[in-house]
């Protein structure tokens, strides 16, 4: 991976099994990136890739909705970014990374630390493809220009940021039931309706899949980006900044289960802010390496020419 290899070291822990395939030979690709500095409310996110690696390992490894043992899948955990304290750094690195993976043609899965991130990978594959879309499941826009004031690149910012540079018209986030003002007041000046409510969602199921059909084309390029916090608290106490009346853990593995199932290149994914300092018993580290692991059997599913 030429120079990049200085960019990570291993982990104590490797995702879901004691052995980890080798970077030529893999097929998909895990890279913690463990940064939470600009977390604004319960922070600890920046442990959550050795929490959700540590944990996977007591999950069973077959997938049985779709037929697919984990443990069969040829999965490299590269270990974690070295992380550093400027924001744009540690970007600028996870961006150089995610660059190689994909000259590599390897799919990736970014385990965080904190929602910004995001935004390396963006511009990483912004770099590669045109026609490139992004599908944030998230209880925030993250639409303010600033948070905290005087900071324009945070958790609570990453969306914003991310549709200045890929256009807004390219991002659909969906569980939204969390907002400000000042983003309500963005969405109408800009005509960004690009979301999809908690409300919606949990009235009919359905809307999302039209607002997949709708937003996504054949051939489309896709990072799909999965905030903890969309899920519940009563599912996933330990996440950063948690919002009562979210959605179940079912329903988030159905929508992810949807986006897979269209005609398009879904490239990698990241799993964000969740905070093992405030996750006592667990569960929202297991519930992440569930996603992880029934995810990347989807894709394998998908990668065998079967829909899904």
């Amino acid at each position: 991976m030429s120079d990049v290899l200085n960019f990570y070291i291993k982990s104590p822990y490797v995702f879901f099994n004691d052995q980890s395939e080798t970077f030529s030979n893999a097929d998909f690709v895990i890279l913690g990136v463990p940064m939470d500095y600009t977390s604004s409310f319960r922070s600890g996110s920046r442990f959550a890739p050795q929490e959700v690696r540590k944990l996977s390992n007591e999950l069973e490894s077959y997938c049985i909705d779709v037929d697919v043992d984990f443990d069969l899948l040829k999965v490299c955990d590269l270990g974690d970014l070295i992380v550093d304290f400027d924001v744009a750094t540690t970007l600028k690195r996870l961006t150089r990374v995610v660059e190689e993976l994909i000259a590599e043609d390897k799919f990736f899965v970014v385990i965080g630390g904190e929602h910004t991130i995001t935004l390396g990978e963006i511009l990483a594959l912004m770099s590669i493809h045109e026609n490139l879309k992004v599908i944030i499941l998230d209880a925030h826009m993250d639409l303010r220009e600033e948070y905290p004031v005087g900071l324009r690149t945070s958790h609570a910012t990453v969306v914003r940021r991310a549709g200045e540079k890929l256009g807004f018209e390219n991002i659909l986030v969906l569980g939204v039931r969390a907002v400000s003002g000042e983003e309500i007041d963005f969405c109408k000046k800009e005509n960004f309706d690009g979301y999809i409510t908690t409300d919606t969602i949990h009235s009919n199921l359905s809307a999302v899949k039209r607002a997949l059909t709708d937003f996504l084309k054949p051939g489309d390029y896709v990072l799909l980006s999965i905030d903890v916090d969309v899920v519940d608290p009563a599912f996933a106490p330990g996440v950063s900044n948690p919002e009562p009346l979210g959605l179940t853990p079912i329903t988030v593995m159905k929508i992810i289960y949807t986006i897979i199932n269209h005609p398009i290149n879904l490239v990698g994914f990241d799993v964000v802010e969740i905070s093992p300092p405030y996750d006592m018993s667990g569960v929202t580290s297991l519930l992440a390496s569930r996603i992880i692991k029934n995810t990347l059997c989807y894709v394998a599913r998908r990668k065998l020419g079967k829909a899904i």
